[in-house]
């Protein structure tokens, strides 16, 4: 089946490694560590309270030095994204792309976990037809990228990698060929070792000999490669063996966003032909313009300036709990009112947001709810409409 149409159920691991939210901080890279795995939920009753991820770790061993005294409730990030398990990969996936995160808890309506799920488990399920959509590494690799000498202190590298958001940093000899890796896991180990690092070198503690790969290799054999060898990064090397870019899973599932507007242009479409035309219809192609410029992975719903729904992506249904099937022309603030927002025909009107975009905080019949509304705007700044988008708060 093609990924877009793939739910995030179907691609989720469904083991997951908790820690209790009073856990000390060590406990939590213990597990990880043993279990070879990215991230532990901390949860509490069954709850999800927070996620630690190795990024995490990286950044929080960067700025205390040291962990063992912290719990994991000093560690976790909170709240934590999440999503349903009937969402689309897509959508999963833009979301991961829009917060800059790269894991996602999925959980049932009671914001118990079912599973998780990471860009990688999203990578691996790409059918063939996704990876004719680029001829090589070259077309998809990084080529902005930490590089360090064998002599600079592992302090640097974890610098580099929180400062950058890169999961790894490649060391390089003098000619600027790759001669180890520091990895994000190996941060993780690393740590609970009680390492010092401002006083060992990338050169002492990385992990060789690097995997490589050229430019022009066909990027479904490099992947294949990646998988036989369970690894999550090649370095891209130039005929002399310099390191000239980086393969990660982020690369390669990055091209996603490709998808995601083609999957938004085919809703638009579908939805325009069986909504009745209004006064002043939208175009199309503006209202798609100004969705991916505006869009967070929420619920988002648009209307024309008579508050006729004209648009609704599919995830109204999990965050507000409406049919998207039947929204469309309803009126957006009779539609609103009945999902709990008592306020909204004073909130969503032009002269409480002609002056830009306003924030709400609002009690749904799904909880806490932020809504973003805003007027909808051509190229000469005239407005056609309003735009509004809703996430769980």
């Amino acid at each position: 089946m093609d990924i877009t149409q793939k739910l995030i159920s179907s691609v989720m691991s469904r083991t997951m490694c908790t820690v209790g939210v009073e856990q000390g901080a060590a406990e939590a890279l213990a597990l990880m560590q043993a279990k070879s795995v990215s991230s532990v939920l901390v949860t509490d009753d069954g709850l999800v309270l927070g996620i630690i991820t190795e990024r995490d770790v990286v950044r929080a061993w960067r700025r205390l030095g040291t962990l063992s005294a912290f719990s994991c409730a000093d560690l976790m990030q909170s709240p934590v994204v999440s999503v349903g398990p009937q969402t689309r990969c897509l959508d999963a996936y833009h979301l991961m792309m829009s917060r800059g995160i790269r894991h996602l808890a999925v959980t049932d309506p009671n914001g118990r976990p079912l599973g998780m799920a990471s860009e990688g488990d999203v990578m691996r399920n790409f059918g063939l037809e996704y990876y004719m959509n680029f001829k090589d590494v070259q077309s998809v690799m990084s080529t902005d990228f930490p590089r360090l000498a064998p002599t600079a202190p592992l302090a640097e590298a974890l610098g580099q990698m929180a400062d950058l958001r890169q999961s790894c940093v490649v060391v390089v000899d003098a000619a600027g060929k790759p001669t180890g890796m520091v990895t994000e896991r190996d941060a993780v180990r690393l740590c609970r070792s009680d390492v010092s690092a401002e006083k060992v070198t990338v050169g002492e503690v990385m992990h060789f000999p690097v995997i490589t790969v050229k430019p022009r290799r066909r990027l479904h054999t490099a992947v294949k490669a990646m998988e036989d060898k369970r690894i999550r990064r090649l370095v891209v090397v130039d005929d002399k063996g310099v390191a000239v870019g980086l393969l990660t899973h982020h690369e390669i599932a990055r091209g996603l966003e490709g998808d995601y507007a083609r999957y938004l242009q085919e809703i638009v479409e579908l939805q325009a032909r069986s909504i009745e035309a209004s006064k002043e219809a939208i175009d199309e192609k503006l209202l798609l313009a100004n969705i991916l410029r505006s869009v967070r992975g929420t619920a988002v719903l648009a209307s024309d300036l008579d508050y006729r729904i004209s648009y609704a992506t599919p995830s109204v249904a999990e965050v507000l709990g409406l049919d998207v099937r039947q929204v469309g022309g309803t009126d957006i603030r009779d539609t609103l009112r009945g999902t709990g927002w008592q306020e909204v025909t004073a909130q969503l009107s032009h002269d409480a947001i002609s002056g830009g975009p306003r924030l709400y905080r609002v009690t749904t019949d799904y909880g806490p709810t932020e809504f973003q509304v805003s007027v909808l705007l051509n190229a000469q700044n005239d407005p056609q409409g309003y735009l509004v988008m809703a996430q769980r708060g």
